[in-house]
């Protein structure tokens, strides 16, 4: 079973149920993984007199939402409407120095009886999902499209960085790391985002340079993409993805029983349970009836890792949430 919520579900999951932190609230729900990361030891991210958090790319968010509702909502976009490779020459990229690698260690032995992965965020290596923010999402297909040059040394960047970053992480954790998590966005709600050649000439030549080393001592690949990505599922399986996530169930082509007879015997599914309609609109009993349904379909033979099919968001039920692992825990084949 697998966990991902947005900080602010997380927090609020832990305060009703009286958990002293996630850990402990994991080992209620039951769930096998574990994340980890390299300390960040940089300059603080959040202006708390502004209200104001940057990422490591330099890209601003800002609090949206009121109340218990509140989250981090990207508002500034660093290279917007810039077009000229010199400012990428002269941008403030950040480096593998502002993080502490040895931490590692200690997260890998604390951890040690789990299934280990890089933790979302600056621990999962990506591509698009970074060029988005860094260009603002209107924009970053008409720079692709009409600024080329740019665009492949701004892809360039972003991959120096986390082939560096890898490299460092792994030198430390080694093959007690089980699973690297690669994340990018490469579908919508009625297919892909991206052209073959895109995928040809920026995405694939990412992936194999951040999975080179992993696959190489005996990581798994798990590779993190929403939307409607049927179209990709032989390339992922091709760049030696073990594990797909988090598989958005009413996207085009990913219906469970489709991907599970197609693929399921080359690749392993996480994620699949709605998120949107179910988890955070539905009864706890209607998440039950879910959960089996699901489980019904994808876990026969095995692989499959059960997960809601997007971040928990902040407004959904805690209720829901623990009827969902409650109903896995209970089933049987």
């Amino acid at each position: 079973m697998f966990y991902w919520g947005v900080p602010e579900f997380t927090a609020k999951m832990i305060s009703q149920l009286g958990f002293s932190g996630i850990d402990e609230m994991l080992e209620f729900l039951d769930v096998d993984f574990r994340s980890v990361e390299p300390a960040y030891t940089g300059p603080s991210l959040i202006d708390g007199e502004k209200g104001i958090k940057t990422d490591i790319w330099g890209v601003e968010y800002q609090l949206a939402g009121h109340g218990d509702l509140q989250y981090w909502d990207a508002f500034k976009f660093p290279l917007k409407d810039v077009t000229d490779i010199e400012v990428l020459n002269n941008y403030p990229w950040p480096t593998t120095d502002l993080f502490d690698f040895s931490s590692l260690d200690a997260q890998c032995e604390k951890y040690r009886n789990y299934a280990i992965m890089s933790a979302p965020g600056f621990s999962s290596p990506g591509l698009f999902r970074i060029v988005q923010r860094l260009l603002g999402r209107d924009a970053f297909l008409d720079v692709m499209m009409y600024h080329p040059r740019f665009f492949k040394v701004l892809t360039e960047k972003i991959t120096d960085f986390y082939t560096d970053f890898i490299d460092k992480f792994f030198s430390v954790t080694g093959n007690r790391v089980d699973f690297i998590r690669i994340a990018d966005d490469l579908g919508a709600e009625s297919g892909l985002i991206i052209s073959t050649d895109t995928w040809d000439t920026y995405v694939r030549p990412a992936i194999d340079k951040f999975a080179a080393l992993p696959k190489q001592i005996g990581v798994n690949v798990y590779m993190h993409s929403c939307g409607a990505v049927r179209k990709l599922l032989p390339d992922f399986i091709s760049a030696g993805v073990s594990v797909l996530d988090p598989i958005q169930t009413r996207t085009a082509g990913m219906s469970p029983e489709g991907l599970k007879k197609d693929f399921g015997h080359l690749i392993t599914f996480s994620g699949a349970l709605d998120e949107e309609l179910l988890l955070r609109k539905g009864t706890p009993q209607r998440v039950k009836e879910g959960v089996n349904e699901l489980l019904e379909i994808m876990a026969a033979g095995g692989g499959f890792f059960l997960g809601p099919s997007h971040k928990l968001k902040v407004e959904t039920p805690v209720e829901n949430v623990t009827a969902m692992y409650e109903a896995a825990r209970a089933w049987r084949y």
